[in-house]
């Protein structure tokens, strides 16, 4: 995280940033299959010094304007790839599966 620095870290933990963790990607992946891009925001963006109300909050923690569109699971499984788990890629297989299970899911249910 911000503010720790990697070599003070136990031993073991992910220290790759935010969006380079496989868990944390996966998670906002799942989410760009349901929510809307305003519920989708990087607090990181927050103005030091500035008092938020929801609309400002969402005007300027909007992720890259809005939240992606959803990824096919075979464009996710190479996303994928370049990411770290805190346990190695033993992860992969299972988050993979996971996300295209959803993805079934969600768009299973479109006509």
């Amino acid at each position: 995280p911000d503010g720790h620095k990697a070599e003070d870290q136990a031993e073991g933990t992910n220290v790759a940033k935010y969006f380079d963790r496989g868990w944390c990607a996966t998670e906002n992946a799942w989410a760009s299959l349901t929510k809307s891009g305003d519920l989708s925001l990087d607090l990181a963006l927050m103005r030091d010094g500035v008092e938020y109300d929801c609309r400002s909050l969402i005007v300027d923690c909007t992720q890259d304007g809005g939240r992606r569109p959803p990824l096919l699971p075979s464009a996710f499984a190479a996303e994928l790839e370049t990411k770290s788990f805190t346990n190695g890629k033993e992860d992969y297989p299972l988050v993979k599966q996971l996300y295209e299970d959803a993805f079934k899911e969600q768009f299973g249910k479109a006509t």
